[in-house]
């Protein structure tokens, strides 16, 4: 068994989170973003899904893209991700 990969993500009231990703160089260079949200999503009970509705923020960067690997974001083992929550809207007010 080899190393284990871990990122911390801070959750909606600030929260901290360790959340296994994997045990080798190979799978780490492969986990995608989606990988990621579907883990946040399987270790925090108020997230239903497999986290299509979360946002991940790794420094500034907005983790938008849910095939792109982690490793293309500079996420590495014991990173800090912030979780927000995306939040339906659309509607238009005006005065």
């Amino acid at each position: 068994m080899g190393k284990l990969y871990q990122v911390i993500v801070i959750g909606f009231n600030g929260e901290k989170t360790t959340v296994d990703l994997c045990n080798t160089d190979d799978q780490m260079k492969a986990m995608t973003v989606l990988q990621l949200k579907t883990k946040i999503a399987g270790r925090l009970p108020d997230i239903e899904g497999t986290g299509e509705n979360l946002r991940l923020v790794f420094t500034d960067k907005q983790l938008d893209n849910d095939e792109a690997t982690l490793v293309s974001f500079g996420i590495q083992n014991q990173s800090v991700i912030q979780l927000v929550m995306r939040v339906q809207g659309g509607v238009l007010f005006s005065r």
